[in-house]
């Protein structure tokens, strides 16, 4: 028995080992594996070709979108995998004045969705002294049509920097805006989209087209929004407007039209005047979102 044991032993003794019996993983393995990915991704970053891609994207959206105006001063990769377009303007050649700018403009996968067979996509934008952060993600699995959902949350945006806000709202609006919003069913027929916002817009003023209670404008130290989107209505849960004169309160529907300054507008609420010992009177705003009219009850 014993001689059998010797004998097997043996034979494993013998048995060709390829040099496995000299190989041990240690931390020093690792840091080589790390060191070599770490440099095979600097090479790669220094031969993106960020003026071809710069160059293709020009084209592309001139050619199928010759109403607007597309510059960027570079596009270069990031990590997580993606790219990043840096200085980059939007607008639309009937108002060019009236630019969209981030000073980056940063896209990359998102691959927990990828994960479960959906493509998505994160989006993160510095702009306006702020920042937002976007995750889309296709409705259907496996597919790159269709409608999408996407989250948001912003902080920080200063409002009277952005000149497309201001041809938007056709007035000087001011103040810091944060919050977040969600939509369901973009990209698809508007009436499909559901969508809600909960923001709040800082030490700022909105510009009245008319003088109203004697305010040429409002300023405000805090305005609270709440609303929700559906079947092609704007629902305003509330609207509360906080300043040193005034407080307004405000409730109703908006119903969107393909020009948004055509939309129809039907708000009721209430504002209190400091002058007036801080009664309550009820207010109404109707017509158009372009060109609103306030009444006092």
């Amino acid at each position: 028995m014993n001689a059998r044991l010797d004998l097997r032993k043996s034979k494993m003794d013998g048995a060709p080992t390829f040099g496995l019996r000299k190989f041990r993983i240690t931390r020093s393995f690792f840091g080589y594996v790390l060191a070599a990915v770490l440099l095979l991704l600097f090479f790669l970053y220094l031969r993106f070709p960020g003026d071809a891609v710069r160059d293709y994207l020009k084209a592309a959206a001139a050619a199928h979108y010759p109403d607007t105006l597309f510059v960027v001063d570079s596009i270069v990769p990031v990590i997580p995998p993606g790219i990043s377009l840096k200085n980059m303007t939007f607008a639309f050649r009937e108002s060019p004045e009236a630019t969209l700018h981030a000073d980056t403009l940063a896209f990359s996968p998102g691959w927990a969705s990828l994960m479960k067979g959906k493509a998505a996509v994160a989006v993160s934008a510095l702009l306006y002294d702020g920042d937002i952060r976007v995750n889309g993600e296709m409705a259907k699995s496996f597919s790159l049509t269709g409608p999408l959902s996407a989250k948001a949350r912003f902080s920080g945006i200063r409002l009277e920097k952005s000149l497309i806000l201001q041809s938007l709202f056709s007035r000087h609006v001011s103040g810091t805006l944060k919050g977040s919003f969600s939509a369901n069913g973009v990209g698809g027929s508007r009436k499909n989209v559901v969508g809600s916002l909960d923001a709040a817009i800082l030490n700022g003023s909105y510009q009245l087209m008319e003088s109203f209670a004697g305010f040429d404008k409002i300023n405000f130290s805090r305005i609270d929004l709440k609303m929700e989107l559906k079947g092609g209505v704007l629902k305003i849960s509330s609207i509360t407007v906080n300043g040193d004169k005034l407080r307004i309160a405000l409730k109703g529907n908006i119903l969107l039209a393909d020009d948004l300054q055509e939309s129809r507008m039907d708000l009721t609420g209430s504002v209190e005047l400091q002058g007036l010992g801080g009664r309550r009177m009820p207010i109404t705003i109707g017509g158009v979102f372009g060109k609103p009219t306030m009444k006092l009850m």
